[in-house]
């Protein structure tokens, strides 16, 4: 695959300053654009660092010893971050934190980017509904960006990331004060986002396998494994304490595999395995 068609680390580690710990080692990864990259991982395994590093962040706005290559398509967040930066949406762990704080409604907080970049007003006004369509936020429109629920909260960072249209995702446990049903909307609207690349960190494993194309999985700082969810969950060793779908774990408890010794890790995949199994 062209290299200007996918995303592409190689041999990636950063050390903070002032601080005489790497979080990340050597990592080399590899996913194709237009497709969901799930990032998992233990306590401390460097998977917001990788965000911040990816989004430019580091080391544009954060210092540190940062080694290695990072290219996003035909960009690198080192040494084409003013481009990649207009085409790259970030929603970080704290969604408070992100907001401008100077707008009265949700509905000038989402408009606040493309005010700032001369977008024209009924283009504003066509796409902040159809933004706060998608994320659930258009009863939120007149209400003030501080009276609402850390759901709505993060919904809203969500908001002002996706609705310059960015070319490149990368989403921070976006989803850690949604409630199950404003999760699974979340992670199913994820799915129907077209023409864009979607980095996501998060623990909810159950959803990320329905949704992901591929899971990077990294353990204290290290790249342990790469591949569908279907691969990696199958990889899984007790030792990186990484929790598994419960698709998986009835799978694996009734003995019910896809025949190559792998189990199913969503629905679909227990589905056809349970079709199979019927049909013989």
């Amino acid at each position: 695959m062209a290299n200007n068609q996918q995303i592409s680390i190689n041999d990636l580690s950063f050390t903070y300053r002032h601080d005489s710990n790497a979080v990340l080692h050597h990592i080399s990864a590899t996913a194709p654009l237009n497709s969901i990259i799930g990032i998992i991982g233990n306590h401390h395994a460097g998977k917001t660092t990788l965000c911040r590093i990816l989004a430019g962040i580091i080391p544009n706005m954060m210092a540190g010893d940062l080694s290695g290559d990072v290219q996003l398509g035909p960009l690198s967040p080192t040494q084409n971050w003013p481009a990649l930066n207009q085409q790259t949406g970030f929603v970080l762990q704290d969604p408070a934190s992100q907001l401008s704080g100077l707008a009265d409604t949700v509905a000038d907080e989402i408009a606040f980017d493309l005010l700032n970049h001369g977008v024209a007003n009924t283009e504003i006004q066509h796409r902040v509904t159809e933004v706060a369509r998608q994320l659930q936020l258009t009863g939120q429109l007149q209400r003030s960006p501080n009276s609402l629920s850390g759901g709505q909260l993060q919904r809203l960072a969500i908001a002002t990331a996706i609705v310059t249209k960015p070319a490149i995702l990368i989403l921070d446990d976006p989803t850690s004060e949604m409630d199950p049903q404003g999760r699974t909307e979340f992670f199913n609207w994820l799915t129907i986002i077209e023409k864009t690349t979607i980095l996501i960190v998060s623990n909810e494993i159950d959803d990320l396998c329905e949704i992901a194309d591929r899971l990077w999985l990294l353990v204290d700082g290290e790249l342990v494994n790469q591949g569908t969810p279907l691969e990696v969950i199958n990889q899984l060793k007790p030792d990186w304490q990484i929790g598994t779908p419960q698709v998986y774990q009835l799978a694996r408890s009734m003995n019910w595999s896809l025949g190559t010794d792998l189990f199913p890790v969503n629905v679909n995949q227990l589905r056809g395995c349970l079709h199979d199994r019927h049909s013989t």
